[in-house]
């Protein structure tokens, strides 16, 4: 790594540290505290478990910090650079803006990755514990027992499969009806006193007894009694469950079984789809802000954090908003749900590229 490399990436790690900092303190206030205490107030929750809840939701709120950060840094940086003409200097010596720019793309590679690892890993973990003890003392003196449950499958939009189960209690069932179709005819009945989950297979099911159809005559049924049969039915029952996780607890292998599951059962997983996406737009949306953050400091303009600050705010703002329409577009299908997730980092790159390029031919 050359001089230049390690001076710029040397200036770049305090205003990101405090910048992380500030809008981690900013962010855990606005977003997690407000409910976190009426939580705590509610269900009598005790200050020690409040402030390992908080701790739990840190990455989250740190994960939205990052990008924040990561252009407030690189605002702050080139612009003290370029005020105290520093870049002057090093341009005169023949180092371009291209060049300058070189370590500020492994920053912002290195921090979109870390923040990938973030929503991937750290994220959903921390975030499900959190979850799950706030869970039970909502769920104090309240049944664990789901009742009267339908799932209907879906094969070239029609309906192929209904299980119907009168009680549900984590992996078990009883009393469980299934009713298979093909081509819109009744094709088998299953019933059963009890049954339970097969990880990684299907579902068992004992004391039942099924009933066969033949499509060719009607009139004509085969009557199985069973004391226990294995059926391939590919729905895991924590689908099923009332308090399903939230996109942020999941990982993107947890988000694509949940879309199947929708798609399966003929429900619409749009928005689990855009919400797949975006958790990769958003963490690769600091090696965006990077290239933008350092195009923006070298504009002619003064070297003080609060103007970095208030340009962060001032980008951040115009990125949310460019999220929304693009959250919108992809909801409504007007546009693929990736470009749609992708649309603010497009736009925003676009712009980055035209300023870099704008800068290095002056």
């Amino acid at each position: 790594m050359k001089l230049i490399d390690r001076y710029i990436i040397k200036e770049l790690l305090i205003p990101l540290l405090s910048g992380i900092l500030a809008f981690t303190v900013i962010l855990l206030g606005s977003t997690v505290l407000f409910n976190l205490i009426g939580e705590a107030v509610k269900y009598n929750i005790p200050f020690n478990t409040v402030l390992f809840i908080i701790i739990l939701k840190l990455p989250f709120v740190m994960a939205i910090a990052i990008p924040m950060s990561t252009l407030f840094a690189t605002i702050t940086v080139f612009g003290r650079l370029a005020s105290d003409l520093e870049i002057l200097a090093l341009r005169s010596n023949g180092i371009s803006i291209i060049r300058l720019l070189i370590p500020v793309f492994f920053v912002g590679l290195f921090i979109s990755v870390t923040n990938l690892w973030f929503s991937e890993i750290l994220i959903p973990k921390s975030a499900s514990t959190a979850q799950k003890i706030l869970q039970n003392y909502r769920n104090t003196n309240k049944p664990t027992i789901q009742s009267n449950i339908n799932i209907t499958e879906y094969k070239d939009n029609l309906p192929y499969r209904i299980i119907n189960i009168a009680e549900k209690k984590g992996l078990t069932f009883k009393n469980i009806t299934i009713a298979e179709y093909e081509k819109g005819y009744l094709e088998r009945l299953i019933r059963s006193k009890s049954g339970k989950w097969v990880k990684h297979g299907g579902w068992v099911f004992f004391d039942g007894i099924m009933h066969i159809f033949q499509s060719s005559n009607q009139d004509k049924i085969s009557v199985i009694n069973f004391k226990k049969e294995f059926i391939n039915i590919d729905i895991n029952p924590k689908h099923l469950n009332k308090n399903k996780k939230s996109t942020e607890e999941m990982n993107q292998k947890e988000l694509k079984q949940e879309i199947q599951f929708l798609t399966k059962t003929g429900q619409d997983p749009i928005k689990l789809i855009m919400e797949l996406h975006m958790k990769n737009a958003i963490a690769f949306s600091s090696l965006i802000y990077c290239f933008l953050g350092a195009s923006m400091g070298l504009k002619p303009h003064r070297k003080s954090s609060a103007m970095g600050i208030g340009l962060s705010l001032i980008i951040i703002f115009i990125y949310i908003i460019l999220m929304a329409i693009g959250n919108g577009l992809g909801l409504s299908k007007t546009i693929s749900p990736i470009i749609a997730a992708w649309f603010p980092n497009i736009i925003i790159g676009i712009t980055s590229i035209f300023l870099v390029k704008k800068l290095a031919s002056t």
